[in-house]
């Protein structure tokens, strides 16, 4: 008997070892005994009883223990059921592994520990809001580094290959009319492994405008990461963030209600708030620059003209020269800049001028004429003196300046105090005109006394319009070389009081 009740709890102890421990396979198990011949009836009674007593109480005593769902070693709560709880962990980080497109893993460490406890209440259904609502993911990813330092997280390290690209491409474009030889960065750019929140990670375009100061246009979003990326733009600045562990906030009543727009909100901290680090790209482009080839003029001398006079005998044609430069630019400012070659497409064609040698004849009468049409009247302590070598006569502007005299257009141009101004030969005389709005003759023409020859003005250093005229006495030479060469005399000596 001793042997036999013995063999039927060892039974009954195996079958509790492997969590199979049942009151009908309990009973199955004694009464297979007693079918063998291996107890008596009354054993089998005994043993039914006490093993039913037993078995009531250990299950009593099971269902008391219960999981208790820690996360990074502080409790969320108690579940029942481990393998369902293990499956809404898979599911919830499938899930956010969809939202983002890549594969994730939590960021904390969520396991259950099974303990006695006696009084407690699973509470499966807050638990998993507790999860949903703190619970935070980590993806492999590739950290760029620029210039040896940690700058952004991409998918992968084609991802950073093709940024380089698209932001060479920038400045690759030859809109200035150039032809781009070679593109480059000049920072010091690679990658290396990291693990991440998904919504660090940076797409190509995002790569792109963080890099750059060049704008991406905007693409229609349609992967899941891109959705995940507009979305946490928005959400995820509900939540602080500092090192490695999330921190949130307990003062924003808005709280999502919707799953994914918990699972996008969780994760710690974002990238929006990323500084530029506007690397530089270096640009040698080739630019032809088309140039004119200046003609020469050749001189002869011709007897038939006077000194002051000249003719065009052969037109002179600018050539043409293509040189061609390389460009060094970066990020298109132009820092350099080296001449390769140089053609000569056209050659110049000389002008021939002929230059006259004879002496300018004596054309005046020595009788002035007024030189300004409506009269005007001399400047009060404008006329002539030792310092003031001839007369203002004040006049509206654009009223006729006239020939004093007879005579030969000897100067006809531009001064720096003198403005406009003429100076004709008369022969015994030459007269200057100054200030003028517009020369209307030119040098070498001969005009006669009263003949409209400029416009009053303000041009040089003046006060208002008025035509400053003056009168030298030729010193026999018959040529202008100096300003001061003739001596100045009383212009009103050569007209009525």
């Amino acid at each position: 008997m001793v042997t036999s009740f013995h063999n039927a709890l060892l039974a009954v102890k195996r079958l509790k070892n492997d969590g199979l421990l049942t009151l009908r396979q309990v009973y199955k198990t004694i009464l297979a005994y007693f079918q063998e011949g291996k107890m008596s009836l009354t054993h089998f009674l005994v043993i039914s009883s006490l093993a039913v007593i037993l078995l009531l109480g250990f299950q009593v005593y099971l269902s008391n223990f219960a999981y208790v769902v820690l996360m990074d070693d502080q409790q969320i709560g108690i579940v029942q059921d481990d393998e369902e709880f293990e499956e809404f962990l898979a599911d919830l980080t499938e899930r956010c592994g969809k939202l983002y497109g890549m594969e994730v893993e939590k960021s904390q460490a969520i396991y259950l520990v099974r303990e006695y406890r006696p009084d407690c209440t699973p509470n499966t259904d807050e638990v998993r809001d507790q999860i949903r609502q703190k619970v935070a993911f980590q993806t492999d990813a590739y950290m760029v580094h620029v210039e040896g330092r940690p700058f952004a997280p991409v998918a992968s390290s084609e991802v950073l290959d093709v940024a380089i690209e698209k932001i060479k491409a920038l400045y690759s474009q030859g809109d200035r009319g150039t032809k781009v030889l070679t593109t480059s960065v000049l920072e010091d750019l690679k990658v290396e492994p990291c693990s991440v929140p998904p919504n660090h990670v940076l797409s190509v375009e995002e790569l792109v405008s963080n890099l750059s100061n060049h704008e991406e246009p905007e693409q229609e979003v349609q992967s899941a990461s891109s959705s995940a990326a507009a979305n946490r733009g928005s959400l995820s600045s509900r939540y602080a963030y500092s090192g490695d562990d999330p921190v949130f906030s307990d003062t924003n009543e808005d709280v999502p209600t919707n799953e994914e727009e918990l699972l996008l909100t969780n994760q710690p901290g974002d990238n929006n708030s990323m500084s530029n680090v506007n690397i530089s790209v270096k640009t040698i482009e080739e630019e032809t620059l088309f140039e004119e080839i200046p003609f020469d003029i050749e001189r002869k001398n011709d007897d038939d003209l006077w000194v002051v006079q000249s003719e065009i005998i052969t037109e002179g044609v600018e050539g043409e020269k293509a040189i061609t430069y390389h460009v060094t630019r970066e990020n298109g400012i132009e820092v350099k800049r080296e001449k390769v070659s140089k053609t000569v497409l056209e050659e110049p064609v000389n002008q021939v001028e002929a230059h006259g040698t004879s002496q300018v004849p004596s054309k005046g009468t020595g009788r002035f004429l007024w030189p300004v049409e409506d009269g005007g009247e001399i400047t009060p302590g404008r006329g002539f003196s030792s310092w003031h070598t001839g007369i203002d006569i004040d006049t509206n502007a654009g009223v006729n300046v006239l020939a004093a005299d007879n005579g030969v257009v000897w100067f006809s141009g531009y001064g720096g105090t003198q403005g406009n101004y003429l100076i004709i030969y008369h022969g015994s005389y030459w007269t200057l005109y100054l200030h003028n709005q517009s020369n209307l003759v030119s040098e070498g023409d001969e005009v006669t006394k009263g003949d409209v020859i400029a416009k009053v003005g303000t041009s040089g250093r003046t006060t208002g319009p008025h035509l400053h005229f003056e009168v030298r006495r030729d010193d026999g030479s018959g040529e202008w070389h100096s300003y001061y060469q003739h001596k100045p005399i009383d212009p009103l000596r050569f007209f009525n009081p």
